[in-house]
């Protein structure tokens, strides 16, 4: 499958999922948030988790975690890496210890896995942000021109079954 294909697969998918368009903006933005932080493993869980305690859609969300991606975690993760090395340690970077014990290496892995948690967390917040809106943008167009495009509910049978026969 190529890119544009799968990109336009799961555009169908998503405009075709039903419910609040304010609950499908908070999912896609949960969903993508949760997709940046280096927490891979878990995504799948925590999405299940906060998803429904958000009040999100659930699916949106778990839609939204694919935008990590094996193309994409090096580049998120060296980003995430270095604002967090550099919020947190201003910059100094990591040093792998002279003596290979287990203490100076628990605390190498804690000050690198520190600085990736917090910088995942703060590079995720504007893609998420922008997700929402977008989203939400998105779905009530998309529904807007569905709604002109599918004749009115409010005319009763008969006028919409009238105004479907051909005039003679």
């Amino acid at each position: 499958m190529n890119l544009q294909r799968t990109l336009k697969y799961h555009w169908l998918k998503f405009k075709r999922l039903q419910g609040d368009p304010k609950k499908l903006a908070l999912g896609a933005a949960l969903g993508v948030f949760i997709g940046i932080t280096p927490t891979i493993p878990f995504h799948t869980v925590i999405i299940l988790t906060l998803a429904p305690l958000l009040g999100a859609s659930v699916v949106a969300a778990y839609m939204g975690i694919w935008v990590s991606n094996p193309v994409t975690w090096v580049p998120q993760y060296l980003l995430a890496y270095e604002v967090g090395r550099h919020l947190l340690f201003r910059g100094e970077p990591l040093v792998i210890p002279e003596h290979a014990d287990l203490s100076a290496f628990l605390h190498l892995l804690w000050r690198g896995g520190l600085a990736l948690q917090v910088g995942g967390l703060i590079i995720a917040l504007p893609p998420a942000i922008v997700t929402y809106f977008a989203t939400l943008w998105a779905v009530k167009r998309y529904r807007q021109r569905q709604a002109r495009l599918v004749p009115s509910a409010d005319l009763i049978p008969e006028e919409r079954s009238a105004a479907s026969r051909p005039e003679a």
